[in-house]
């Protein structure tokens, strides 16, 4: 298998959508018009990964760019608090289909959010995170911060930021 990363397109709508809507529960997915302007508004922040073996997307991370070291569930609404020169990145969501999942692809795109982030001059990575996957995010750097403020899609979420 050979995948490979590369910036979301607008072409991609469909394909991250579908994506979205199998990883996550209907109340915690983002709409396929919140992807579109997470495409359109931030796309330097919304990674694909692609297997180039037959040219499908099969996971993507994304997110925005602010001055919060938290996120606050009003960043996941258009004109939510996007700052294109804030100095901390997002991520809202790291999803893989399942039956690529397990194989490093959800890392790989971690790891490369995170050193595009760095490059940028960002000063942390900020996410909010289930119980279960504290630990994964841990093995980035991530440092726990306890139950999030955040009640997006009726969830306890934790605060989970790593320095960059």
């Amino acid at each position: 298998m050979n995948i490979f990363i590369r910036t979301v397109s607008l072409e991609d709508l469909d394909a991250v959508t579908s994506i979205e809507e199998i990883c996550f529960p209907k109340a915690e997915a983002a709409t396929k018009e919140s992807l579109e302007y997470r495409i359109k508004t931030f796309p330097e922040s919304f990674l694909v990964a692609v297997d180039s073996d037959n040219n499908k997307i099969i996971g993507f991370i994304n997110g925005c760019i602010t001055d919060s070291n938290v996120i606050l569930d009003s960043l996941y609404e258009p004109e939510g608090g996007h700052n294109p020169n804030g100095k901390n990145q997002t991520v809202f969501g790291l999803d893989v289909l399942p039956e690529y999942q397990r194989k490093g692809i959800a890392s790989l795109l971690m790891r490369s959010l995170m050193e595009k982030s760095k490059k940028s001059g960002k000063e942390k990575m900020v996410l909010t995170c289930k119980e279960n996957l504290i630990g994964f995010y841990e093995s980035f750097g991530y440092k726990n911060y306890g139950v999030s403020e955040s009640t997006h899609g009726g969830v306890v979420w934790y605060d989970m930021i790593a320095k960059l």
